[in-house]
């Protein structure tokens, strides 16, 4: 009997050691029946991709604003005369529009644009000007810019020599003496002269660069059908080879205001003339101001 309780005690403890040897230790050391899990080593876990963000586009400059030139003022700070002659309710291009800016003095500018929107003061006067020789005008003392007059010498003596006898009849205007042409038209109508002639202060004639031509052919007069005299026809084909430009062209009036002048012609320098004559494009066309 005492032999059969050693065998059954040694039996007990065999058991005991062999289901601790079954088991594993958790974190804290104790013992878990619970299966350790495996971990696969065989492969490298992939890295997730590192998100990169994208520089924002650099927001597009606001264009700059437009300055005005030094000889350019607001047509507010200009003084109102008070003989000016009546404009009229018509402020359309045929018309008498408002103003956008008013120059003051002549910087040497020779694309200048004086027209029913940009004026001049009453005061203005060009630098440089020049009395033309009396023999080549239908009026005394006429007066243009250095340059103009200078090129209308090459231009005045090829047509000479082609057999056409020229004049110019109208140069430089002051404010007093367009104030006066542009009074007289009133009294034929008020749609005449804001078609025929400008208002004081608005006229090309301002600033010396302009010369009205008149011929013998036309009696030195200034009549819509110059174009279809020689000297006229001449003109008009040539006039870019000297810096002249026809100003005033057909079918142009709600462009620049005024009626077909054949006879008008700017000086403008030869290279901007030549692009304008072979356009057949307005001097406002040109400066992206139609």
């Amino acid at each position: 009997m005492k032999k059969l309780l050693i065998v059954l005690l040694i039996l007990a403890i065999a058991l005991t050691i062999s289901m601790v040897a079954c088991g594993s230790k958790d974190d804290s050391g104790d013992v878990s029946d619970e299966p350790v899990e495996q971990v696969d080593t065989s492969e490298e876990q992939a890295e997730e991709p590192v998100q990169v963000e994208e520089p924002e586009p650099e927001p597009e400059p606001e264009p700059a604003e437009e300055t005005k030139k030094d000889n350019m003022v607001d047509p507010s700070e200009v003084p109102v005369r008070g003989d000016e002659p009546p404009k009229g309710n018509d402020t359309s291009s045929r018309g008498i529009p408002e103003l956008k800016d008013v120059l003051t003095y002549d910087d040497g500018d020779l694309l200048v644009l004086v027209n029913k929107y940009h004026g001049v003061t009453a005061d203005y006067e060009p630098a440089d000007m020049v009395v033309m020789d009396n023999s080549l005008t239908t009026w005394e003392n006429i007066r243009l810019k250095k340059e103009a007059y200078d090129a209308y010498l090459k231009m005045y003596k090829d047509a000479k020599a082609k057999g056409f006898n020229l004049k110019v009849c109208s140069g430089y205007r002051t404010y007093s003496g367009q104030q006066e042409l542009f009074t007289n038209a009133l009294g034929i109508g008020e749609e005449y002269a804001h078609m025929s002639s400008a208002y004081p202060g608005r006229s090309e004639h301002h600033t010396g660069l302009a010369d009205a031509i008149t011929s013998s052919s036309m009696g030195w007069g200034l009549t819509q059908d110059f174009a279809s005299y020689p000297d006229g026809e001449w003109l008009n084909e040539h006039c870019q080879e000297y810096g002249f430009i026809l100003r005033y062209l057909k079918g142009s009036e709600d462009i620049t205001g005024y009626k077909y002048e054949p006879w008008h012609f700017r000086y403008v320098g030869v290279d901007v003339a030549t692009e304008i004559m072979e356009k057949g494009i307005t001097f406002e066309e040109y400066l992206g101001e139609a």
